[in-house]
């Protein structure tokens, strides 16, 4: 068995017998963990059942190994920030938190083309999968576990956690808030335990998650806070992000974004070694913060040894509507709904009838061995499964692989809205708390109106650029395509607001000829740097 780990943020550790490897931050209770207490922790010799609830009992955001000469436990923390890859070659085991070493190391040269499907329609591959055949991951709250035996290697995985939905019934709403209150509360002070007085960098966007962020912080008073917007001059997000912490007194900065800029960086090498590395052969690498934290680096406005907090979030705003329709009526969902709903918010980065019948040809038959999605489901079992996905795939491997952009630059991070606490308050919610993140929102809003003294709700600033005229009206496939983009670029070149593009001003990022292409088959601008990675490293 061999382990190969690049980050710096690894600590190591005799044992008896043995190493233990620690990388990140783990508590158990009010203890913090070293690398030395990993053989109280877990015991590669012993039955999985003795320590596994000891692995769901830690909080904070952690990757651990402990090995003797003839075994192994590996495990990743419950929403897999830091990932942990493996692959197995002539008997023995290779583990690393890097992919392409694991890929080199067992010999793999060509993408699974069912994987690249995935990749294609959602932006990540699904399951313990990545590009590559024999590069597995763990997935999120997973273990895994090899022993040399007398007939050779045996690995095993163990699932110790799942984000799952099941409500506790008998407390009412105004229980359920104050304990709310009292679970964010504890997650944020143990995020000012870890910063110990360094800086906190906040991308502060115009939703209601990293909006909550700032507020714990202005609410705690920590004394060395940054937020920091970014997109082209003027947009509606940032002019809310600067409203929002005026209003809570925090400092707050500005990185504009432009199609130039984009196309300068994009022409580095530095742009497409992140992105082979932060994608982990699993992932297209979020792209959006990479280019704030570059120039917020390269300005010295972020210190040395800062703490970026993203408002990363465990509360999902994308249940579809029709499950809180089913559950108010008491009726079932029907067979092949589940896989929908999946397609229609997961798979999207490519549209049209091409990628429809792709999606059902070659992407349900890999779902269907772990989710329901041929059976009627009640409103409960449905959430149990829309969730799960959207945990273990897009949470996981995307969203919170943003990460990856504060580490390249040399800095840390936390996620306080991942909580272990934060986390097992909102699985145990009435399911209509998550209709339309209603309870969560109004909980956000009156936490800011508190510390900020402004009732005046703020609403959603990148929810309201989404559904504006001028972003529905890019969106339309009649404007992508013919007649009708040379129509949308003689309007840009008329109406200065329409040139800018989107907020993130990330066309720049591509081609123009590449891009227009692609747009004009139903890719998304994400669909778009999906095409052009496997195009690139395959």
């Amino acid at each position: 068995m061999h382990c190969h780990f690049t980050s710096p943020r690894w600590q190591a550790s005799e044992l008896p017998g043995g190493h233990g490897h620690l990388c990140g931050i783990a508590w158990r209770g009010a203890a913090r963990l070293g690398p030395a207490d990993l053989g109280e922790l877990v015991d590669p010799a012993v039955d999985p059942g003795r320590w596994r609830a000891r692995l769901a009992d830690l909080n904070g955001f952690h990757a651990l190994v402990r090995h003797d000469a003839s075994a192994l436990v590996a495990a990743v923390d419950r929403i897999r920030s830091i990932p942990l890859y493996y692959g197995v070659a002539d008997g023995r085991l290779y583990l690393s938190d890097d992919a392409d070493w694991v890929r080199r190391q067992v010999g793999e040269e060509t993408m699974s083309e069912a994987a690249c499907t995935d990749f294609a329609l959602a932006g990540y591959v699904t399951g313990r999968d990545t590009l590559y055949r024999r590069v597995k991951q763990l997935l999120a709250g997973e273990a895994l576990v090899a022993r040399d035996t007398d007939t050779g290697l045996s690995i095993s995985l163990e699932r110790y956690y799942r984000f799952s939905h099941a409500e506790v019934p008998g407390r009412g709403d105004a229980e359920r808030q104050a304990a709310l209150g009292e679970v964010t509360e504890a997650a944020f002070r143990r995020l000012v335990e870890v910063a110990d007085g360094r800086q906190i960098v906040v991308p502060l966007s115009g939703g209601h998650d990293s909006r909550l962020v700032a507020t714990m912080l202005a609410r705690l008073d920590y004394p060395r806070v940054l937020t920091y917007a970014y997109g082209h001059r003027g947009n509606r997000e940032a002019e809310v992000s600067r409203e929002v912490a005026a209003r809570l007194g925090l400092a707050w900065t500005f990185v504009e974004y432009s199609e130039t800029a984009w196309q300068a960086v994009a022409a580095t090498r530095a742009y497409w070694d992140y992105q082979q590395w932060a994608s982990g052969w699993h992932s297209i690498a979020n792209m959006q913060d990479w280019l704030a934290v570059k120039r917020l680096t390269e300005r010295g406005e972020v210190e040395s040894g800062a703490l970026f907090v993203p408002g990363h979030c465990c509360v999902t705003g994308f249940v579809p509507p029709a499950l809180f329709a089913a559950e108010r009526e008491s009726r079932t969902l029907a067979a092949g709904e589940l896989a929908e709903a999946l397609r229609d918010r997961h798979f999207v980065l490519r549209q049209g009838e091409g990628s429809q019948a792709c999606f059902h040809d070659q992407v349900l038959p890999r779902l269907a061995g772990s989710y329901p999605l041929d059976e009627a489901l009640s409103a409960d079992a449905f959430l149990q499964a829309f969730v799960l996905f959207g945990w273990q795939e897009r949470q996981a491997k995307f969203i919170v692989n943003t990460v990856r952009s504060f580490e390249y630059f040399g800095h840390d991070w936390w996620m306080p809205l991942y909580d272990r606490e934060f986390m097992a308050f909102w699985q145990h919610v009435p399911l209509r708390w998550l209709d339309g993140r209603q309870a969560y929102v109004a909980f956000v809003d009156r936490e800011f109106a508190a510390v900020s003294g402004i009732d005046t709700p703020l609403g959603n600033a990148a929810q309201q650029s989404r559904r504006s005229l001028r972003a529905r009206l890019t969106r339309l496939a009649a404007f992508r395509r013919g007649p009708g983009a040379r129509v949308k670029r003689a309007v840009k070149r008329l109406v200065p607001g329409l040139a800018r593009g989107n907020t993130l001003a990330s066309g720049g990022r591509f081609p123009p000829e590449t891009l227009e292409r692609l747009r004009a088959r139903g890719y998304s601008h994400n669909g778009v740097a999906a095409q052009l990675f496997l195009e690139r490293f395959s």
